[in-house]
């Protein structure tokens, strides 16, 4: 059965402050945990193992990426050390990001709570507030954890919207403006891509139009691109994609914020795309990106149909 936790991620200045705090709230020291966190490639949520001392369990969960508390569905699972259950997933679907920390972990009632050093990032606190039985109601657990956010003295701006796996990943992946001869080259190694542009179909496209081509890379290597162009009063996000290996490092997603806020500051209010109704993956994307279904361009074989798709900016 999935845990219902209410949770909170924020920068952490001062870590003293913290426990100088929960020591006034009486909270239960449970130990100081050294985890090594493996997260693995999934397409649905997050999966990870945590090895640690005091923590050791197979991990799923469902997380909303919003500043302040986050609502959590976590499913645990808990092998012994000797088990083979990480080699078997390191095997079948690969390691995604390792993240190592030096966790302090406490507790007060339902509510647990964190003082992390994670190599590579820094001081973070965690607030997580638990419901295992079902009985507590998510409204509560948000007022514990507003309770706990002013206690701590946390301020917005200290807030942290993701994991600390997509933060490590993040400084992996760099994305910058680019040339159409990048843009060909990444296109050559999707193969969804059956019959890649050549450059005189992006100059035909591009010239005399305000365009923007962006390249991803994720640690040095290229991995993705998205090109896009204006017409009249909107930006037409034209072509893009990720090379397979790639495709679980939140490249594509990031691609498309990096794209729409470039061209939220030029001005532009909306943004269009379309794609053929094959491509089931891409049209999924656009949808949860916030796209609507705005037209549909038909064609006699019913999966080369274009779909027409929308998003206000």
């Amino acid at each position: 059965m999935a845990i219902l936790n209410i949770e909170i991620k924020a920068k952490c200045a001062d870590p003293t402050f913290i426990r100088n705090v929960l020591t006034q709230e009486k909270a239960l020291l449970k130990g100081i945990d050294n985890q090594r966190d493996t997260y693995f490639k999934v397409t649905n949520g997050r999966l990870k193992m945590r090895e640690g001392n005091i923590e050791y369990s197979l991990v799923h969960y469902d997380r909303e990426d919003i500043y302040g508390p986050k609502r959590s569905e976590v499913l645990y699972y808990h092998p012994r050390k000797e088990d083979l259950v990480k080699q078997q997933l390191l095997k079948a679907i690969g390691t995604l990001v390792i993240v190592n920390k030096k966790r302090e972990i406490y507790y007060i009632d339902n509510i647990k709570f964190h003082i992390d050093e994670v190599e590579n990032l820094g001081s973070f606190v965690e607030i997580e507030v638990i419901d295992k039985t079902g009985n507590i109601g998510a409204d509560k657990l948000y007022e514990q954890c507003k309770e706990y956010l002013t206690l701590f003295q946390i301020e917005n701006k200290d807030l942290i919207n993701n994991s600390y796996s997509d933060m490590l990943m993040e400084a992996n992946l760099v994305i910058k403006k680019g040339t159409i001869q990048q843009a060909i080259e990444i296109s050559k190694q999707i193969p969804e891509f059956e019959n890649p542009y050549e450059v005189s179909d992006y100059e035909k496209r591009l010239t005399n139009k305000m365009h923007l081509i962006l390249i991803a890379f994720w640690q040095g290597k290229p991995a993705g691109f998205k090109v896009g162009f204006q017409v009249e009063d909107h930006f037409y996000s034209w072509m893009g994609g990720v090379i397979p290996e790639f495709r679980t490092n939140k490249i594509a997603k990031n691609l498309a914020s990096f794209q729409q806020n470039y061209v939220k500051e030029m001005g532009i209010r909306k943004i269009k795309m379309k794609t053929r109704n094959k491509h089931k993956a891409m049209i999924q994307f656009a949808l949860t990106d916030g796209f609507y279904i705005s037209g549909l361009e038909e064609d006699i074989n019913v999966n080369e149909s274009r779909i027409l798709l929308d998003k206000e900016l």
